[in-house]
């Protein structure tokens, strides 16, 4: 595209090919306002590809297959090309005042209540029911996992049934703690969105 000569006789294409030659092999030297330049004449000619692709109401337009002359660049391109296409308003198209912009951020602005204590309100007896149903069967597969790498690990006999036994005191501590009916003060329906 660059190669193509967009005057009439003027020199202009030997000098495109010959800078066309210097930047093929590799030549850094070209300066800034040849490149800007190179870039005008490829803005121009896609400026005149579309001129000539443009829809027109006079009719099919000519039908000979002579092959066609790059045009002479125009003085003033035209300011329209006789097409245009309204967009529709969208949602931030209307304009905004100072009591809108701060009823929006008062609207956005979020604050996550402070989270309570962790541990310190939870009864110590439902914690260490959950500490021995998490913990209990993570301890019986580690002692699997070491007992299968390192078989001389002699375990007593006690140690499965009572690990069963605090494993289910666990459990039935935790469905002994349930609520067991609905607070009559709490009319939350649940998650808040």
């Amino acid at each position: 595209m660059a190669g193509t000569s967009t005057g009439g006789g003027t020199g202009r294409e030997d000098d495109t090919q010959g800078e066309d030659a210097r930047s093929a092999s590799g030549d850094p030297s070209i300066g800034d306002a040849e490149v800007e330049a190179r870039w005008a004449d490829i803005v121009a000619q896609l400026g005149q590809m579309e001129r000539d692709a443009a829809p027109d109401d006079v009719g099919p337009g000519p039908t000979t297959s002579a092959p066609r002359s790059p045009a002479a660049p125009e003085a003033e391109p035209p300011a329209t090309t006789g097409h245009v296409v309204a967009r529709t308003p969208g949602p931030r198209d209307w304009p905004t005042t100072p009591e809108v912009e701060a009823l929006e951020d008062a609207e956005s602005h979020f604050e996550p209540p402070e989270p309570g204590p962790v541990l310190t309100s939870r009864d110590p007896l439902v914690t260490l029911a959950w500490a021995g149903a998490a913990g209990i069967p993570l301890l019986a597969v580690v002692a699997l996992i070491v007992r299968s790498f390192v078989p001389a690990t002699h375990v007593p006999g006690w140690v499965g049934p009572a690990a069963a036994l605090a494993f289910l005191a666990s459990v039935a501590v935790l469905v002994w703690r349930m609520p067991q009916r609905r607070d009559p003060s709490d009319d939350d329906d649940g998650a808040v969105v």
